[in-house]
């Protein structure tokens, strides 16, 4: 990381062009005195940084109104740039402990060191507001290096955020902002940041011309978009609208939210317990299902001769019987219905007698019966209708029920399947939310 933070920073050292300037607007130094001439001169020859802001302090201490006093703020600014540069891809503390202090008093003092009226005579407005900014940006630069080599992640981060409010267009800045929220947040445990380094990343890529991400990068930067966005959305389902969001703003807008893997899930139960609300009867329907196919013939053995559906308790809020479409008569005794949309049909209702009359598909049946059997593949449960007159509603007008062998039909419904004790229903685990 520190490694490519270092390639962030080009020209750090602008010694030289600051010490051209500083010079250049004064040909013929108006010097109060030969004291000030000695000390001024002995400043602006003194290669060791340290140095020279000693001498810089002693003349401004001593020539507190020198006619040379913005020449000399900018050579304190130039001194001072140079001493935190020093610090630049080092490691000793106490370079970097020097490198962090001379970088503290540019960043508390810039306005000053860069004010309009220490700007060179001969410097245009442009050319001045140019190394005013990129001055600014290699502080913040330098600072959050600092930062990262002392392991202070909070600091680096407040550095890495003020470089992209002087430019924006800092693609690495963007990149390294989400590498070190991520770090925060993995040692503090604070999930609740996921969302911000993620769009760091995806800002990072969004960013487009010179200073946008090329070559490794670039990949390093796509990995760890998709990775930490798969991680925290559950997949990758709107990325490519996240980039387009954040090529805007380079740090995220107010009110920015990513919906969490919990969110989404959260989100299903709540529209699932609100339809289930409105829909006991396919609501409890559909546990049933959700059971038989996962636990199967070890779930099933509780269900075996019990009445569906269950009489109206705490767990069972639904009608007395549950609603379906007629999908077939697969035989004169049976009727393959769909309770819950299913086209093949999911409920076979068996009857002891045999059907005399014509049930045409779609027909739209209410039932009631007694647990008889079921297939996994294609999921279908059927139930023994005990007394077609009582148990059901909805058959069309002539429809009646005929035992074997019986010369007629007999009136109303036929005596019905041997009935067998029925028993209560099982609670049925809750069926997840899709």
């Amino acid at each position: 990381m520190l490694k490519r933070l270092t390639r962030l920073v080009a020209g750090i050292v602008i010694a030289g062009s600051l010490t051209a300037l500083v010079w250049a607007q004064a040909a013929a130094p108006a010097w109060k005195d030969q004291g000030e001439s000695d000390i001024g001169l002995a400043a602006g020859n003194e290669k060791d940084p340290v140095k020279q802001l000693d001498l810089l302090k002693k003349w401004e201490q001593q020539y507190p109104d020198s006619a040379l006093k913005s020449q000399r703020t900018l050579m304190r600014a130039q001194a001072l740039m140079t001493v935190m540069g020093g610090a630049y891809a080092k490691t000793d503390p106490a370079v970097l402990d020097a490198g962090k202090k001379a970088g503290q008093d540019l960043e508390n003092n810039f306005k000053d060191y860069f004010d309009d009226s220490v700007k060179p005579a001969q410097a245009t407005a442009d050319q001045w507001a140019a190394a005013r900014k990129t001055s600014e940006m290699q502080v913040h630069l330098v600072l959050a290096y600092i930062a990262q080599a002392q392991k202070n992640d909070a600091d680096a981060e407040s550095e890495l955020k003020k470089v992209l409010t002087v430019d924006p267009t800092q693609a690495s800045a963007s990149y390294q902002l989400g590498a070190t929220i991520l770090r925060e947040m993995i040692a503090s445990k604070d999930t609740a940041r996921y969302p911000e380094a993620i769009y760091s990343f995806a800002r990072s890529l969004a960013v487009t011309g010179p200073t946008a991400l090329t070559g490794q990068p670039k990949t390093s930067a796509d990995s760890a978009l998709k990775k930490n966005y798969g991680n925290f959305h559950g997949s990758t389902d709107g990325m490519d609208e996240l980039v387009k969001t954040a090529s805007a703003s380079a740090l995220p807008p107010p009110g920015f939210h990513i919906d969490s893997i919990v969110d989404i899930e959260a989100a299903k139960e709540k529209d699932h317990a609100a339809w289930a609300a409105q829909h006991p009867d396919l609501d409890f329907w559909e546990n049933i299902k959700t059971a038989l196919t996962s636990q199967g013939d070890a779930y099933f053995a509780n269900l075996k001769d019990v009445g569906f559906p269950p009489p109206a308790s705490d767990t069972y809020k639904g009608p007395a019987m549950f609603k379906g479409t007629v999908v077939s008569m697969p035989n004169p005794k049976q009727i393959l219905v769909s309770v819950d949309n299913v086209p093949t049909g999911d409920a076979l209702l068996k009857f002891e007698d045999n059907i005399k009359g014509d049930i045409p598909a779609g027909t739209a049946l209410s039932f009631k019966g007694v647990v008889d059997s079921y297939t996994k593949e294609p999921y279908v449960l059927a139930l023994n209708i005990q007394e077609p007159k009582t148990d059901m509603s909805g058959l069309p007008d002539g429809v009646s029920f005929v035992a074997d062998g019986a010369a007629k039909a007999k009136p109303g419904a036929a005596k019905g399947t041997s009935k067998a004790p029925v028993k209560t229903a099982p609670k049925a685990p809750a069926k997840k939310a899709q």
